[in-house]
């Protein structure tokens, strides 16, 4: 395979396992710490009040209620912050395993 080929399902293994870690992760944070859990989607409620108090027209403001929500909100940092890790990790993988560059024409 090749190195651009090689890079593309690298990065796109990232966004599908951090689509998982991410459900995985808020369901952890959901069963151990429902407190907290609670507290974020307090915040991404006032964030989407937020978002959507600006002087919308009634055709927009509907959309954005349909399409935003606290669940949606929370999911998505849980989302960012896993792959964010994934991607710091196989950062450290390839640093650690990963072949030295050579150049293609030596000298």
């Amino acid at each position: 395979m090749t190195r651009i080929g090689t890079r593309f399902f690298i990065s796109l293994g990232n966004v599908f396992f951090s689509l998982l870690l991410g459900a995985v992760a808020l369901g952890f944070f959901w069963y151990y710490f429902p407190d907290t859990t609670l507290t974020l989607f307090k915040w991404a409620g006032s964030l989407r009040e937020g978002l959507i108090a600006g002087n919308w027209p009634a055709r927009y403001e509907v959309v954005l209620r349909a399409l935003v929500d606290e669940r949606q909100i929370v999911y998505m940092g849980f989302v960012l912050a896993t792959r964010i890790l994934v991607g710091v990790l196989v950062m450290i993988v390839f640093w650690l395993f990963g072949r030295r560059h050579e150049p293609e024409y030596p000298i």
